[in-house]
């Protein structure tokens, strides 16, 4: 099946359907669950290595590699798990926009430290 963007929903039961078709049935939440962890891990690392807070660097090819793995993880659990993922995020959205955002900016970016406007 070619890679649609538009359609995640359909790509995460394609990829599930293949996950199946190889023998990956038993505790299917459960392995999905457990996957999505462990990409938001391989992630976290991703970004570490990218920012210089590991043992070794890593290229940003890394860190968008691996937010598609989350990304498609994710889509791929909700697949199993019956969620409408689409749905699930448009409720979320209204919810996240109906909250306001905020009027003033934090006290670090309204106005300089008094370190750097006495240079």
């Amino acid at each position: 099946m070619p890679f649609v963007l538009n359609d995640l929903p359909a790509t995460a039961a394609d990829v599930a359907a293949h996950l199946e078709a190889a023998g990956f049935t038993e505790s299917v939440q459960l392995r999905q669950t457990l996957a999505l962890a462990e990409e938001v891990g391989e992630f976290v690392g991703a970004v570490r290595r990218h920012a210089g807070m590991a043992r070794r660097s890593g290229p940003f090819s890394d860190v968008e590699a691996e937010l598609a793995d989350v990304v498609l993880t994710a889509f791929v659990t909700a697949h199993t798990m019956g969620i409408d993922l689409r749905q699930a995020l448009e409720d979320k959205l209204a919810v996240v926009y109906s909250r306001g955002w905020r009027e003033t900016p934090p006290a670090s970016a309204a106005a300089p430290s008094p370190a750097s406007s006495a240079e």
